[in-house]
């Protein structure tokens, strides 16, 4: 009997924190959960972690989507989606939603007391090879990368999604040299209101924006230039900025130490105005983009430079690097391939696509970031991984 309430307790005490929105813990108590996703071909799973108070991971298990990944891309070592927001939480941590891209669906796993997962259900993402979600109240939306590719709307009934009839949108249209109209999109976005969705653009270097009515339907895109070609990673601000990452690509290789970050006003007709336009990280193929909890910082990965850039964000949108000279703010080191981030508490974790692991930072009260070597965690496919959540 004692060996059972014994492992009870650890489970109850994950359930009260994850309804209080996954508060912070001053010990090494379980204080949350993090989340990878293998996107593996032939049958995709999410790597569940135990997150402990003093910001180190331990393994909870495997779980199926019952869905299939992409697989590796041919020619990219690692991120086959390239895409951000693959893997996304409901705000109250009960639900997790996955893109499958290799079935074009869209899983729905539930969020145990204890961070396991059990699937609830698998529906069809209302295109093809899903690439990214966005999530406002009952809203979800799915971002479909395939050929000319679409939006697609979901609505939510304890967390369930059901196709929301007459969601589908296009994407700009842009004529590009690629197969189908490609534009391989990147990223799909609620503003904070849930007023506007935007998709960031890679091949036609555009920013897609949807006005969103009272029943959820978007209108059609408006299309806008990004202030650095190859938009890619894309986060709206407490108050309302956008802010997005730009890899500035030739053609398929990105400037040598010319990636951008830029922020963006965005008015109630649809039009995006510059309020950075293309603050420097130094580094090379800036994608994914982060924003701290307290909206002070915002922070970018510079996967070909293995580097994470840091920025100061004031309220009113504008960016400062914090470090100036060469525009790191962590070093992941030589062959890391630093993708996706996500926030908990205090910390940032990066999913290093590299060597197939989840690394941690301790956020400062300056943006800086502090390294924790004994908070890393491996065994994630390095080719495939995509995606990361975490509260």
């Amino acid at each position: 009997m004692r060996g059972a309430v014994n492992r009870l307790l650890p489970a109850l005490a994950l359930a009260a924190l994850a309804v209080l929105g996954g508060c912070d813990s001053d010990d090494d108590g379980i204080a949350g959960a993090v989340y990878a996703m293998t996107n593996a071909a032939e049958a995709n799973e999410i790597v569940a972690y135990e997150r402990r108070g003093d910001g180190s991971l331990r393994l909870i298990g495997r779980f199926a989507t019952g869905g299939q990944g992409s697989g590796p891309d041919p020619n990219f070592p690692a991120d086959p989606l390239a895409s951000q927001e693959a893997l996304i939480l409901s705000a109250d941590h009960r639900h997790l939603y996955a893109v499958n891209a290799g079935s074009d669906t869209i899983s729905v796993l539930q969020v145990r007391g204890d961070g396991s997962l059990e699937l609830a259900a698998t529906v069809n993402s209302g295109g093809d090879f899903p690439v990214s979600l966005a999530l406002h109240q009952d809203l979800l939306y799915v971002l479909n990368g395939g050929g000319a590719g679409n939006i697609s709307g979901f609505r939510l009934s304890a967390g369930l999604p059901a196709a929301l009839a007459g969601s589908t949108r296009p994407l700009s249209g842009a004529a590009t040299p690629l197969p189908d109209n490609a534009v391989l999109p990147a990223t799909v976005a609620f503003s904070p209101g849930g007023e506007f969705l935007v998709v960031t653009e890679k091949a036609s270097n555009l920013i897609d924006v949807y006005l969103v009515d009272q029943d959820g339907l978007p209108g059609d895109p408006i299309p806008q230039t990004s202030a650095v070609p190859t938009p890619f990673g894309a986060v709206f601000d407490f108050n309302g900025f956008l802010i997005s990452s730009e890899a500035n690509a030739n053609g398929n290789m990105p400037v040598q130490d010319g990636s951008a970050l830029s922020s963006y006003a965005l008015a109630g007709d649809g039009t995006l105005t510059p309020v950075t336009a293309g603050a420097p990280t130094l580094q090379t193929a800036a994608c994914w983009v982060e924003m701290s909890a307290d909206n002070r910082y915002a922070y970018t990965t510079n996967t070909f430079s293995g580097t994470i850039s840091g920025f100061s964000l004031s309220g009113s949108g504008e960016l400062v690097a914090l470090n100036p000279d060469d525009g790191i703010t962590a070093d992941l080191g030589e062959n890391s391939i630093p993708l996706e981030m996500a926030f908990a508490d205090r910390y940032l974790y990066v999913l290093a696509a590299g060597p197939g692991e989840v690394r941690a930072y301790q956020l400062s009260a300056d943006g800086s970031l502090l390294a924790l070597p004994g908070a890393t965690v491996a065994g994630l496919p390095g080719a495939t991984a995509e995606g990361l959540a975490a509260f």
